[in-house]
């Protein structure tokens, strides 16, 4: 049985790819190292499957040149919209790096065999947990349906505006920073207490060993604390999804 695809089925199905590999690549948690490339590869293909039939209305005159420039622009779409997301989820495992700063646990730092990098523990904890909830919240599917309607503001071809991207990125790293210091906020300020009240036993009896006695009283604090505040994670993260959301869906060709 012969089947038979016209070009254009096939240069809209290949421009699709092009957007979609580019924002699993970067994209959380689609861009995870645990996932292998056939993997990713595949679930490009598969997401370009829902939408290429609105591509293949856009395509313009097909010809070699034309297919690879508006390849490439499409990954480059792609890839920015999936870093803009990394930006905003970035924020997770910031707040954990902060908190085992504050919290003693950055003598030691884990090697994470996923990221095949060393990560600190909590903030290795956080992002996992980020993922879990990630994943059972439906909120990735948020994220894919961001991808497909960013087609309405950024169609096959469209030049990424260096004006927006710079705002967005800008406003993502801002976000980013305020969200990790909100999450982490209320532990590092029992951190900080719980320093001011070793130095006071310190000063009212030199004799006893604040070192020995600092780290296990901080190491437990943190542990009490980040299980307390484990029911606010869910409340933050839908939160960034939603503006990460919308930073995807900012964008506008010129």
């Amino acid at each position: 049985m012969d089947l038979d695809v016209s070009e254009a089925t096939l240069a809209a199905l290949l421009l699709a790819t092009a957007r979609t590999a580019g924002f699993v690549l970067l994209a959380p948690p689609f861009n995870s190292k645990a996932i292998p490339a056939t993997v990713k590869g595949a679930l490009s293909v598969c997401l370009a499957l829902v939408v290429f039939h609105q591509v293949e209305s856009q395509l313009g005159v097909l010809s070699a040149g034309y297919l690879v420039l508006t390849a490439l622009t499409e990954v480059v779409i792609g890839a920015a919209l999936g870093f803009v997301v990394q930006l905003f989820f970035a924020a997770v495992q910031l707040a954990g790096d902060v908190l085992d700063v504050t919290g003693g646990f950055s003598l030691q730092p884990a090697y994470d065999p996923l990221s095949m990098s060393t990560a600190s523990t909590i903030g290795r904890l956080q992002n996992l947990l980020a993922t879990a909830l990630l994943f059972t919240s439906g909120g990735h599917l948020l994220l894919v349906r961001g991808l497909f309607t960013s087609y309405e503001g950024l169609p096959l071809g469209a030049v990424l505006p260096g004006d927006q991207v710079g705002q967005v990125v800008v406003h993502a790293m801002s976000t980013m920073f305020l969200a990790a210091m909100q999450i982490a906020g209320p532990l590092v300020a029992v951190l900080l207490l719980a320093d001011v009240a070793l130095g006071l036993v310190s000063r009212a009896s030199p004799q006893m060993n604040i070192f020995a006695l600092g780290f296990p009283v901080k190491i437990m604090l943190t542990l009490v604390m980040l299980g307390l505040t484990f029911p606010l994670l869910p409340t933050a993260l839908d939160s960034l999804l939603e503006t990460a959301t919308r930073a995807m869906l900012s964008f506008r060709a010129g």
